[in-house]
């Protein structure tokens, strides 16, 4: 799970969401259903995820925008919605270096 700075988000122009959303209780909730199905939570820094290609690593020339939905890799050629590389690249975060990226089987709490 990205560990977002909501103090910094709730100055921003998203404030009005961020205060209407829950997201302090969602990471409490998440965080118990995994401890008592044998899981656990882990939090990330969200910094790159939606921009590193989650096929090489690289890093793009120009910042994707918010509308770009789509990512493509220059450097290897992947081509995957923007959504499934972020949250490819959160996966390798939490599994740590040289991990690869094709675990046989990723636990979730119910």
């Amino acid at each position: 799970m990205e560990d977002l700075n909501m103090e910094a988000l709730k100055r921003s122009f998203l404030a009005r969401s961020i205060h209407d959303a829950a997201w302090t209780q969602l990471r409490d909730m998440l965080t118990y259903k995994a401890a008592s199905a044998g899981g656990s939570v882990v939090l990330v820094d969200p910094r790159g995820t939606t921009q590193r290609c989650s096929g090489c690593g690289c890093d793009p020339d120009r910042p994707k925008t918010l509308g770009e939905r789509v990512h493509g890799c220059d450097g290897c050629g992947l081509v995957l919605d923007r959504d499934v590389n972020a949250a490819r690249n959160v996966l390798q975060l939490v599994k740590g270096p040289g991990t690869g990226l094709r675990p046989r089987s990723v636990r979730v709490a119910a």
